[in-house]
């Protein structure tokens, strides 16, 4: 069944897009139900009038998609469309917020003049990403930050994907997945050109645990969903 999450900014109701979704993509009619996510959590509603446009809430939704525990992505900028598609995934894995990062392998960059611009659009990926994947909470986006920032971001384990790692260190973060559940985690992921040795260094002295993702080099966003798919089971 579509859902519809309510933003604060919109006064908790319905956008002139989300109506028009309803009734002209989805076709729905009155007495048709489908779901809304507010402050208050999600609830099933049924569409009382098309003109003017209205509805009443049928009940509470008791049930939690959302993971047991805090991932928090650290993506260094990718280039093209990448970031679009890393923003979509990782909602749909149950990622809790991405904060982006201006590396210095970084080739795309985003800074005061274009941010409020591509937030805006990202906003919305989240948005719809959400409303398919029947998440309860809308996924945080909002920081772009240098990347000796990273040590502003605590948590209780914080790993950083570099693909010079040993295998032993694939076996090194295995450890750690049976008591990730109902626990706050970093991960950290870089640009298409990696890491400097500087920026390893950085990152370790601030509780990074370095960690290979296998023996074949993986693309920035292919990382991305190959530790997030990893830490997304364990917490479920």
């Amino acid at each position: 069944m579509q859902r519809y999450f309510l933003k604060k900014e919109n006064n908790y109701s319905l956008t002139k897009d989300d109506i028009f979704h309803i009734l002209k993509v989805m076709r729905m009619k009155i007495f048709d139900n489908f779901e809304i996510v507010n402050e208050d959590g999600a609830f099933l509603v049924k569409i009382n009038s098309i003109t003017p446009f209205s509805y009443e809430i049928v009940k509470k939704i008791e049930e939690n998609n959302e993971l047991n525990g805090f991932i928090r992505l650290l993506y260094c900028i990718p280039k093209g469309e990448k970031l679009d598609l890393v923003i979509q995934k990782s909602v749909e894995l149950g990622v809790n917020e991405i904060v982006l990062i201006n590396s210095s392998r970084s080739i795309a960059k985003i800074d005061n003049k274009n941010k409020e611009k591509k937030i805006e659009r990202f906003s919305k990926i989240i948005k719809e990403a959400s409303e398919q994947s029947k998440r309860d909470k809308l996924m945080k986006l909002d920081k772009v930050v240098d990347y000796e920032d990273i040590s502003q971001f605590k948590a209780d384990l914080s790993f950083i994907a570099f693909e010079n790692e040993s295998k032993s260190d694939e076996i090194k973060i295995l450890s750690y997945l049976n008591e990730i559940k109902g626990k706050c985690v970093n991960i950290l992921i870089g640009p298409e050109g990696g890491f400097s040795n500087k920026e390893v260094e950085y990152a370790k002295n601030n509780g990074f645990i370095l960690t290979s993702l296998g023996k074949r080099i993986l693309r920035s966003e292919t990382a991305c969903f190959s530790l997030i798919s990893l830490l997304s089971y364990f917490m479920n």
